[in-house]
């Protein structure tokens, strides 16, 4: 059985890192912070989202946004917005605050590692069913008993773990041109027990445990069930740089705004977010399973008889 939270007994060392590289993390933020504004004279910025025209997206509020995008750490409050993306381009002073802060996040994300390591070698093992919960709610941030203790101790509870751990991208020097794209229509499935599924079913609220509960009931001995997990879609960027004088051309995810290595803007194209595909979106006919949910609250599908 796992350990209830004021069960915990976490190593004082533990605490002990991760409350230091928080602190040097909290830092590296600033210098970065500092760093941009004493570029702004020099390197311009530009947030696609932010205001309404061309010039305040390069204007020194949105300069403020992208900073705070790449910034910021703590769980937002419900009013509060940071841009998804942005170019900044940036001296070579502030290139390497960047990195700085990057090592810094390398740094907490360790020492986050260390403890949920140190919790699953000290609790029970995580039975299957746990993990299936547990990756539902990894989207908000999934935090152990032991972390959450030791983030209650140091003071740092309000913490956005994702945040603390994303990387602020560092462009290759010479970029000449950055384009944001979308993927879409992509999701993930998993293969569920009939038993499985009834233990996610009783953690649902009253009314639609005894329905998904009822209809599990109807399940054959042995059948396997598929859940499906909706992932939002994903901000990809294509561009292209110089180097040695040919021109070299790549695509990745983007998680945020970008640091450009130089004084000049690329040539940009963004491409707003398209939106929820989710009445477009279907489950191959060809993999077997039946396109209608067997149980919506669980995203629970059959395979086609």
């Amino acid at each position: 059985m796992d350990k209830s939270e004021n069960d915990v007994i976490l190593p004082a060392e533990f605490v002990r890192e991760l409350y230091e590289t928080y602190q040097t993390l909290a830092e590296a933020c600033l210098v970065v912070r500092d760093a941009i504004r004493n570029d702004q004279d020099r390197y311009p910025v530009y947030v696609p989202t932010f205001g309404f025209t061309e010039a305040d997206k390069t204007s020194n509020d949105a300069r403020e946004a992208a900073i705070k995008s790449m910034t910021q750490l703590y769980i937002l409050d419900e009013d509060e917005r940071v841009p998804e993306a942005g170019i900044v381009c940036a001296s070579p002073d502030t290139v390497i605050a960047v990195d700085q802060l990057n090592a810094a996040k390398s740094a907490f994300k360790d020492a986050v590692m260390a403890i949920r390591k140190f919790q699953k070698e000290t609790d029970a093992a995580v039975s299957r069913i746990s993990k299936l919960i547990r990756d539902k709610v990894t989207e908000d941030g999934f935090r152990s008993a032991a972390l959450k203790k030791a983030m209650s101790t140091v003071g740092i509870s309000a913490l956005d773990l994702k945040r603390c751990y994303a990387n602020v991208r560092v462009m290759p020097p010479d970029l000449d041109v950055f384009s944001w794209t979308w993927a879409t229509n992509h999701t993930r499935t998993q293969k569920v027990t009939v038993e499985q599924a009834m233990d996610m079913a009783k953690k649902l609220p009253d009314n639609k445990s005894e329905v998904a509960l009822d209809l599990l009931g109807h399940c054959s001995p042995g059948e396997v069930l598929v859940r499906r997990v909706r992932l939002a879609n994903q901000l990809r960027a294509n561009y292209a740089y110089k180097e040695d004088g040919n021109v070299i051309r790549k695509s990745c995810p983007i998680s945020g705004v970008v640091i450009a290595q130089q004084e000049r803007m690329p040539r940009m194209l963004w491409r707003d977010n398209p939106g929820d595909h989710d009445k477009l979106e279907r489950l191959p006919r060809e993999s077997g399973i039946e396109q209608n949910a067997f149980i919506l609250s669980l995203d629970l599908y059959r395979y086609a008889k």
